[in-house]
């Protein structure tokens, strides 16, 4: 095992331990070293007992494997900040009983509300074997404008519903990406792929961006750390810069320096180069 020994008189065994079943996973002893303080933080904040029941019943949403996702959310690997981060994405799953979700016995997002937000914001996970997961979002055919409409409407739906639908499909995500990092030996990522070509400004209305938005944004980006390596905007059209100002303002830095815009025949089957790629920030 990679630096065993020379982790141990840095960290002590006990805490080493707790993370040699990544220790293949981790780029080097350091980041290694990082982990075992992080779950060391973790663990006295919610009880090793307690984290490692969670992790087994739950171990793409608590493993070490996910820890060091929030580790790797910063470039600096900030210890603390991961350490914290982890701590309350335990809590907020634990207020919204997010464990459960994804069980035939959760009756809180019925089918019928579910296929409702999916045809207003439909979803589709690509995942082929030997092929980098790829998320496919048709931004530019959303129903922002619909989904408003529903939620003035509560007998249609509320807003905890469309944050629940996005929470079960990044559980499902997750859930793949943890089995492929266990077959693969490495922690695996998804892309992110964002059709922009028909975009409108009308579906960015105030209500939206104020009401929705921050929210929307805020679970994916602090609950769902390091989910996608790369984020392309495809066909982006004339509107994305001031689209960007709105929505730019709720995206975290991290998430930001992800971002790329390319063309559509650029793009299929994964393949890009450097000659295709246009920083966002370059604009």
């Amino acid at each position: 095992m990679r630096g065993r020994r020379a982790a141990q008189s840095t960290i002590g065994d006990n805490a080493l331990d707790d993370v040699l079943d990544v220790e293949d996973f981790t780029t080097n002893l350091i980041e290694l070293q990082k982990l075992a303080k992080m779950f060391t933080l973790v663990s006295s904040e919610i009880g090793v007992d307690t984290l490692k029941s969670l992790a087994t019943a739950h171990p793409h949403s608590y493993s070490n494997l996910r820890m060091l996702r929030f580790l790797r959310k910063s470039k600096s690997r900030n210890i603390n900040s991961a350490a914290t981060r982890f701590v309350n994405c335990v809590k907020w799953r634990d207020e919204w009983s997010v464990d459960g979700l994804l069980s035939p016995d959760d009756m809180r997002l019925p089918s019928k509300t579910f296929q409702e937000i999916q045809g207003m914001f439909n979803v589709v996970v690509e995942n082929t074997e030997g092929e980098t997961t790829t998320i496919v979002l048709s931004a530019d055919q959303w129903d922002t404008q619909g989904l408003m409409r529903a939620l003035n409407d509560e007998e249609t739906l509320s807003l905890d519903d469309f944050l629940l639908y996005w929470v079960s499909k990044y559980e499902t995500i997750h859930k793949m990406l943890y089995a492929r990092s266990l077959e693969s030996g490495k922690l695996e990522y998804a892309n992110l792929r964002c059709t922009l070509k028909d975009l409108r400004l009308s579906q960015f209305s105030r209500s939206f961006v104020n009401e929705v938005l921050p929210l929307w944004l805020e679970i994916t980006q602090s609950y769902y750390p390091e989910t996608s390596k790369r984020i392309y905007f495809v066909d982006p059209p004339k509107i994305i810069m001031t689209v960007w100002k709105v929505v730019g303002r709720f995206v975290k830095k991290g998430t930001k320096e992800k971002v790329v815009m390319v063309k559509e025949e650029d793009v299929r089957g994964g393949i890009t180069t450097k000659k295709m790629i246009i920083k966002i920030e370059e604009r």
